[in-house]
């Protein structure tokens, strides 16, 4: 006998009817169940049925680790995918335009991967426009928020989630290979690849990680037009399709602006994981500072690295952040440059609104950005006893001045610096 049950993830509601043998096929469904006294719109309903073979006109045609999908229309419009696996039809899903409705003619070849699938496209296509994008990729969460990891197959996306749960203290997977994200937020889904993880969990995204194998460890920060071209390829949908082409667009462009994405080339090694977790941790550090300024707050802020010796040491020293004011060359600032990162240095050229900064301690290089990327002053700096010394008294003042002037001969001042 036919019944329907109702679904939800990332807070879309679809519904589906079916035989109880195919429901019994759908555990993974099981932690997304929504019970009978739920009357809320769906997003989507499909419909599991027996029948004859469809007959339609492909469009295109996509393979991956010996499945197969075909995509094409009948002659009434209806949008069809041929779900094969062997070389052989799983079924077929045949959808109305808006693909609030489908229907999917099963056959008794991998039936359950039929039902899979016919309910990731739906959701994908149906969800599309909704600021929704369904993704291939692993993701992991750690102190409240949620790190998801892009890359082609084989990249080892699944592999460096499983090295953040190894050796990352409170790291847990939320789902190996298909997470739903939606206005910042990843989800965990009940599709999940090759490792069985359906947990209908969800938080804020802390960072996206497009991975790619390399010798060596090293990860950066993407540029806005980087991080879109990322996005991409991970996102499933109908991209010929005007309408879902349309809202894919706006859900990449509105994520690469609001979460960090960044490139890590990696060796599947501890080394990797603690290295994207720190980087990202401090991403978020900043982050919140900003958020805190602009609310008119001072915050102090750690620094690391050596870029602005002598006059702040990183590793020991921290500055206190106000909202900036007017700017003036000189003034040591937060701020995001190059369209990639964020840096605490000193600005040496102000063109216009065009502001030129280059670290106190760096012997050569620049970076640039526009007033209005500069995210904070840095009014003092708080020494390794937590005592907060003025920035810009009248001393400190002519040093960096003649600091900035001595820089033919920085790297010799540095060494005898260091060596002091």
């Amino acid at each position: 006998m036919m019944e329907t049950r109702f679904y939800q993830v990332a807070g879309h509601r679809f519904g589906v009817t079916a035989e109880s043998a195919d429901f019994a096929l759908m555990a993974n469904y099981e932690p997304f169940a929504r019970g009978p006294e739920d009357t809320g719109d769906s997003v989507f309903t499909l419909s599991i049925v027996d029948g004859e073979a469809i007959v339609y006109t492909e469009e295109l045609r996509q393979e991956e680790e010996g499945q197969e999908i075909a995509c094409g229309h009948t002659a009434q419009g209806e949008a069809v995918f041929d779900f094969r696996w062997g070389g052989k039809t799983a079924g077929w899903l045949v959808c109305n335009p808006d693909y609030r409705e489908g229907r999917l003619v099963a056959t008794g070849h991998s039936r359950k991967a039929a039902i899979d699938n016919a309910l990731m496209v739906l959701f994908a296509l149906a969800t599309a426009d909704k600021g929704t994008a369904l993704f291939h990729a692993a993701v992991v969460s750690h102190e409240g928020r949620g790190y998801m990891f892009l890359g082609k197959s084989g990249t080892g996306k699944s592999t460096h989630a499983r090295l953040w749960l190894q050796h990352i203290k409170g790291a847990e997977l939320v789902n190996d290979d298909n997470p739903v994200v939606r206005d910042g937020i990843v989800y965990g889904s009940p599709w999940s690849g090759k490792t069985p993880c359906y947990r209908n969990v969800s938080y804020p995204l802390g960072g996206i990680v497009l991975l790619s194998q390399a010798p060596r460890n090293k990860i950066r920060r993407l540029n806005n037009i980087e991080a879109y071209a990322a996005l991409v390829p991970s996102i499933s949908g109908k991209r010929w399709d005007e309408r879902i082409a349309d809202g894919l667009h706006q859900t990449e462009n509105d994520l690469a602006k609001r979460v960090g994405v960044w490139h890590l080339a990696c060796l599947p090694n501890k080394e990797a994981a603690q290295l994207c977790q720190m980087t990202l941790s401090d991403g978020q550090i900043i982050e919140e500072a900003v958020r805190l300024v602009k609310e008119g707050l001072s915050v102090t802020l750690p620094v690391a690295g050596r870029s602005m010796l002598p006059f702040i040491i990183g590793g020991k020293e921290s500055v206190i952040l106000q909202r900036a004011g007017c700017l003036q060359e000189g003034d040591v600032v937060l701020a995001w440059v190059d369209d990639c990162r964020y840096v605490v240095h000193r600005i040496v050229r102000i063109d216009y609104d065009a502001l030129t900064l280059m670290g106190d301690g760096n012997l050569v290089g620049t970076e640039h950005c526009k007033v209005g990327d500069v995210r904070a002053l840095a009014t003092h700096v708080v020494d390794a006893e937590g005592r907060p010394h003025p920035l810009y008294n009248r001393w400190r003042r002519q040093a960096s001045r003649l600091w900035y002037w001595l820089r033919p001969v920085r790297s010799i001042l540095l060494i005898i610096y260091r060596l002091l």
